[in-house]
């Protein structure tokens, strides 16, 4: 099963990375302050070029990814959201990262609802999944108002993460 792209929603446009978003995406991932609570850390050039052709295969091998975040009014990639795969289960991992410049937009929250509304009409998985370090409140909040329960703690690179989940309606 795929989800169909793009995914559109009021102000945002989520599509598959292009060979051109590697300069915007280096800047998101290249800030030490907003990849404090990534498992990547902070990518320079080189790996963020690396990490979203990893993206664009996982796509074609899965059916889902981690996509661009555009925001429509102005055309620029302002961030990524989707999915990845949590390795214990295999389950749908929803991730995002957003430049800080459009922090407190609400762009967050509507590419998230966004994706997991896709992922739940056309995947087979009847839960979804997402990891937040513990101390990170804007995501936990996120995942709250996701309607997104703590089922478990877990390590990530020996830091504590709440595992949540959200069950299929």
């Amino acid at each position: 099963m795929t989800i169909p792209l793009p995914i559109e929603t009021d102000r945002l446009l989520i599509r598959p990375f292009e060979t051109g978003d590697i300069d915007a995406m280096a800047q998101v991932y290249g800030d030490p302050e907003l990849m404090r609570h990534v498992c990547l850390g902070v990518l320079d050039r080189e790996r963020t070029a690396a990490l979203l052709e990893e993206y664009r295969h996982a796509q074609d091998e899965l059916g889902f990814s981690t996509w661009a975040v555009v925001e429509k009014e102005s055309g620029a990639v302002v961030g990524d959201v989707g999915f990845g795969v949590y390795a214990p289960t295999g389950e749908p991992e929803l991730g995002y990262t957003l430049a800080a410049d459009v922090w407190g937009r609400g762009y967050a929250f509507e590419a998230a609802q966004a994706c997991v509304e896709a992922a739940f009409a056309n995947l087979p998985q009847r839960r979804l999944v997402a990891k937040v370090e513990s101390g990170n409140e804007r995501s936990f909040r996120l995942a709250e108002r996701l309607e997104m329960r703590a089922v478990d703690t877990v390590a990530i690179d020996g830091r504590p993460h709440v595992l949540l989940a959200l069950e299929r309606p």
